[in-house]
C-alpha cells in the first residue's frame, strides 16, 4: 500500500494512472511529425532542424499569452489534410498512453482548420478517427472537445453546431479559448447557443490571460461546468466559494502558466492553496510540444516545488477523474481502476 504521507519518486509518477483535460492537439504534435509532414506539403518552417525549432517554438518564457499563442502558427500550419489530422491525433493519444494516461481529453478549434478542401466536418471526423485508432492499440479512453475562438463569434458558433453535430460520437465538450483581454465570454453567449440548448458539457479558458470577472462570466453566461487555467480565480471570494462548493473544476497547467507570465513560478503558482482548501484541481498540460512536457513531468513539478505527497498525487489524479466529461459509469469505473492501483502500489 502506499505511503501517503512520502514524496512521490519519478518511477512512482511515471508508473501511476494519469488524467489529461486540457491537452491542445495543435500544441502537442510531435516535432519529428512537423518537420516530416512539412516537406510533404511543401510548408516552410523557421527551422527543419529539431533542436533549433523546438528553441523556436518552446522557449523556456513566453512575454505573454499572445506570445505563445502565436506558436501555434507554425504548429499548426500542416495540419490541412485529413490524413495529417487523423496522424497527429493518433501520436497524441499514443504518446498520452506511454505514461499511463488512462483518460486524456483532446481539444481543437475544427474552423481553424478548414480550407477549399477540408470541410470542418471532416475536419472533426478525422481527428476522431485518429484518437479511435489509439483507443484501440493502447489501454487509454478519449474525448474530444472543441473549441471556439473568443475573436471570432461567427465560427464559434459554427464550432458549437459541429459539436452538437457530433455528440454522442465522441465530442465530450465544448470549449471558448484564445487571448482573453478585451473578449468577454458574456458577448458570446449567442454564439453558444447550440451547445447550451443541447447540453453539451462546457469548459472556458478564463482567469490566465484577465482577472476572476471572465471566470465569473464563463459560468454565469456560458454555464462553464470546469475553466481553464481559472489562476486568479482567488480575486473573488465568493466566486471562490462558489466554484468550491458547486466542484466546479480547475484545469490547471503549470508550465503553461509560468511560460506566459501568469505566475512566477511553479512554488509560487496559487494551486496549492487551491488544492488546500479542497477546490477541485486536476493538473494538465495545456500543449505537450509549446510547453515541452508531458502530464508525468506536471505532476513531478508540482511535487518538487509545492512539496506535495503521493497521497495529494492521488488526490489530484482522482480529481482528473472526477472531472472528465463521462457518463457516471465511465467515471466510477475509472476511479476504482485508480484505486485499485494505489492500493496495490
Amino acid at each position: 500500500m502506499v505511503d501517503d504521507r512520502s514524496a512521490p519518486d519519478k518511477r512512482f509518477l511515471e508508473n501511476i494512472f494519469k488524467t489529461d483535460l486540457h491537452c491542445h492537439l495543435g500544441g502537442s504534435i510531435r516535432l519529428e511529425t512537423l518537420v516530416e509532414l512539412a516537406d510533404e506539403q511543401g510548408v516552410p518552417l523557421p527551422s527543419k532542424n529539431i533542436e533549433k525549432l523546438k528553441k523556436t517554438i518552446s522557449p523556456s518564457e513566453f512575454g505573454s499569452l499572445e506570445e505563445y499563442l502565436a506558436a501555434f502558427t507554425t504548429t499548426e500550419s500542416v495540419l490541412r489534410d485529413p490524413s495529417a489530422l487523423e496522424r497527429v491525433a493518433y501520436e497524441v493519444c499514443e504518446d498520452a498512453a506511454k505514461e499511463n494516461v488512462i483518460y486524456l481529453e483532446l481539444r481543437f478549434g475544427p474552423t481553424n482548420y478548414q480550407t477549399d478542401d477540408l470541410s470542418p466536418q471532416r475536419v472533426v471526423s478525422s481527428v476522431l478517427e485518429g484518437m479511435k485508432r489509439a483507443e484501440k492499440e493502447y489501454p487509454i479512453r478519449t474525448g474530444l472537445i472543441l473549441c471556439g475562438i473568443r475573436t471570432e463569434l461567427e465560427r464559434t458558433r459554427e464550432a458549437a453546431e459541429l459539436a452538437v453535430i457530433f455528440q454522442g460520437r465522441g465530442v465530450v465538450g465544448f470549449d471558448l479559448a484564445g487571448a482573453e483581454r478585451g473578449h468577454r465570454p458574456k458577448d458570446l453567449m449567442k454564439a453558444f447557443t447550440p451547445v447550451l440548448k443541447n447540453f453539451v458539457p462546457v469548459t472556458v479558458h478564463a482567469g490566465e490571460g484577465y482577472g476572476a470577472k471572465s471566470i465569473e462570466e464563463a459560468i454565469n453566461y456560458l454555464r462553464a461546468d470546469r475553466i481553464g487555467h481559472g489562476t486568479k480565480i482567488q480575486e473573488n471570494t465568493k466566486l471562490y466559494d462558489y466554484v468550491n462548493v458547486r466542484r466546479i473544476a480547475l484545469e490547471v497547467c503549470p508550465t503553461s502558466n509560468v511560460q506566459t507570465q501568469v505566475v512566477s513560478s511553479i512554488g509560487t503558482h496559487p494551486m496549492l492553496r487551491y488544492f488546500r482548501d479542497d477546490l477541485r484541481v486536476c493538473i494538465n498540460t495545456d500543449n505537450r510540444t509549446i510547453s515541452d512536457t508531458t502530464i508525468t513531468n506536471e505532476l513531478g513539478k508540482c511535487s518538487k516545488h509545492l512539496g506535495l505527497t503521493r497521497g495529494d498525487i492521488k488526490s489530484l489524479v482522482k480529481a482528473g477523474v472526477k472531472a472528465a466529461f463521462l457518463q457516471p459509469s465511465e467515471r466510477t469505473a475509472l476511479l476504482d481502476r485508480v484505486d485499485e492501483q494505489f492500493e496495490g502500489l
